[in-house]
């Protein structure tokens, strides 16, 4: 175990129903919030925006709505949003949403108390020290950041997407209604169990501890628990336990929790993934998924037990340490993706094969930016062709 820090001072207030309290539980972050969301239309029909709107407004908070966050953020958008924030000073952000809302919440947070434009935050060429309170509720579980510090957020005109943290960003109250959830399609569902597992991945099969077996069965674990939760789902879309469990697991994926003692590691998962994203608006579950199988194939020869025990644990494989019953595990979860109806190749993910090179390049700067020195362009053009 290496030395570690572990702080996260969001409250969470978890159970269905939980929207209805969203007035009384905002209240002590002022009277007057910025809602940030998804599409008008879209947030309406749904029904979500329309209870939080009338939770805040019985506790006698004022409300601007700032609406057309889209899978994506762009920082495009969250210029305006920051813009709007200078002028009308709300006393706290309400993300309503999944992790795009909460990201773009999150940056216009920093960008209000921020001279210059809010990308340099995201570059890191820019600081502030001071931040909008955000208070999020959750609809779409995916991405863990309405428990963490993190914001990711796309440059459209630069072609990039970048990750960012700061304990600044920390939500102050985060409301997990898992109600909100049941009508979220299937493939949606699908596509946010795959970011999850992502997350997941991530530490357990690029950290370097030669024994963790906290963290590595902790990921095995809630790997195999997103993975039954889709069993449900798919036979039943609205199964509560499955919707909440889902809900739940999706928070504790990437909160830096289950990595503590870890140490660094790389993150080629999401370094390969996020260039996906940028070049071609593809949802971050997807490109998850075409990126975690040719990663793993990359590293296969050296990381032959850990693939093993992962093939046993996660899939149930039989086999001894080998090159063979690593494989097998890879196939396993390439035929899960597959099988739940997310993509695992370019073709698949309907994305073009003719920027090979210049999406390699992009995948460096991530990396340079990230502090990976691990990869240099031969290999990620190597991933990048595991991927077609």
């Amino acid at each position: 175990m290496f030395p570690f820090e572990y702080y996260i001072p969001t409250k969470i207030v978890f159970g269905e129903g939980n929207i209805n309290k969203l007035g009384e539980l905002a209240l002590p972050y002022g009277k007057k919030a910025m809602l940030v969301t998804y599409d008008e239309a879209l947030v309406k029909k749904l029904g979500f925006y329309d209870k939080a709107i009338n939770s805040l407004k019985g506790s006698g908070i004022d409300v601007i709505s700032f609406f057309g966050v889209k899978s994506n953020p762009t920082v495009e958008h969250i210029r305006e949003g920051v813009k709007i924030a200078k002028d009308k000073k709300p006393d706290f952000l309400l993300a309503v949403g999944g992790g795009s809302v909460i990201d773009t919440a999150k940056a216009m947070a920093m960008g209000a108390f921020y001279d210059g434009d809010v990308w340099d935050l995201a570059e890191g060429t820019g600081q502030v020290d001071k931040a909008l309170p955000v208070i999020t509720v959750l609809t779409i579980p995916a991405t863990s950041s309405e428990m963490n510090a993190t914001s990711v957020i796309s440059n459209d005109e630069l072609k990039r997407k970048e990750g960012f943290v700061n304990t600044l960003m920390f939500p102050k109250l985060s409301i997990l209604d898992p109600e909100l959830t049941y009508s979220i399609p299937i493939l949606q569902t699908a596509i946010s169990a795959t970011d999850i597992v992502s997350h997941l991945m991530e530490g357990y099969i690029n950290h370097n501890d030669p024994w963790a077996p906290m963290q590595d069965r902790y990921a095995q674990g809630m790997i195999k628990t997103i993975m039954d939760c889709l069993d449900k789902l798919i036979g039943n879309p609205q199964d509560a336990q499955a919707r909440a469990t889902m809900m739940w697991a999706s928070t504790f994926a990437w909160n830096g929790f289950y990595v503590c003692g870890l140490g660094s590691f790389d993150m080629p998962i999401h370094m390969v993934g996020h260039t996906f994203s940028a070049f071609y608006d593809l949802a971050h579950g997807s490109a998850m998924s075409v990126s975690i199988p040719a990663v793993m194939k990359f590293h296969l020869k050296e990381r032959i037990e850990k693939y093993s025990v992962f093939a046993r644990e996660v899939f149930g494989i039989n086999g001894d340490i080998s090159e063979k019953t690593a494989k097998a595990g890879i196939d396993a979860l390439e035929q899960w993706f597959k099988r739940i109806g997310v993509p695992t190749t370019f073709k698949e993910a309907g994305m073009p094969s003719n920027e090979l090179d210049a999406m390699a390049d992009d995948i460096l700067i991530t990396a340079k930016h990230w502090g990976i020195e691990t990869y240099d362009k031969e290999m990620v053009l190597a991933i990048l062709n595991l991927c077609l």
